[in-house]
């Protein structure tokens, strides 16, 4: 096969190239390796067949935090949005990935608004536990159960792949329902499967 036939084939939209997810963890080695493939793994068992192709573990990336936040009990280091998906994009930029690159810290990430109100101007802060391009994303595990994870990992992977919320049916794509103990209904509605089987 020809080198132009090869660059035809992959330009080509309905050609289906599988991603491997390469997992960073942030700011914590963690106990076992294993135990974030595992939670990456169970979130892919989510999709269809085919649309991940496996989970790698790359390492730990060591990150200063940028702000303080103060919790009722104690005074933590937490990411700004704006500044780790900034960081976690360079990553994948400067090693030409295919794959999607994930990072998992166990730190709050906090993403700040500010508006006026009447003619004052105020903050407000959110946390932030997921957020997904088609490239790269970052996940926070602050404040979640351990039934959730793979659950809010699978829900950002949805958003990778250009899925919404929707309230109609309730699956993954159910915002509220990530707070639930247990998803009412496995994976995706149809809708959203028959997209993701395109893709």
């Amino acid at each position: 096969m020809s080198r132009t036939e090869i660059i035809a084939i992959l330009s080509d939209p309905r050609t289906t190239i599988m991603q491997s997810i390469n997992v960073l963890t942030i700011n914590k080695e963690p106990k076992n390796e294993q135990d974030l493939v595992k939670i990456a793994e169970d979130a892919i068992r989510y999709f269809p067949t085919g649309t991940w192709n496996d989970v790698r573990y790359l390492g730990k990336l060591s990150l200063d935090h940028d702000v303080k936040v103060a919790t009722s009990e104690e005074c933590l280091g937490a990411f700004l949005f704006e500044k780790l998906i900034k960081r976690i994009r360079r990553i994948g930029d400067s090693h030409r990935a295919t794959n999607f690159l994930l990072g998992i810290t166990p730190d709050p990430i906090v993403d700040m608004y500010c508006f006026f109100e009447g003619k004052h101007l105020k903050r407000a802060s959110y946390l932030v536990h997921d957020y997904m391009t088609e490239t790269v994303g970052i996940v926070s595990l602050f404040r979640l159960n351990e039934g959730s994870l793979s659950k809010m990992v699978a829900h950002g992977l949805g958003h990778s792949k250009g899925l919404l919320h929707h309230a109609e049916p309730i699956d993954l794509m159910y915002s509220e329902l990530l707070r639930a103990s247990r998803l009412k209904v496995e994976g995706f509605c149809k809708l959203c499967f028959r997209k993701l089987t395109r893709i």
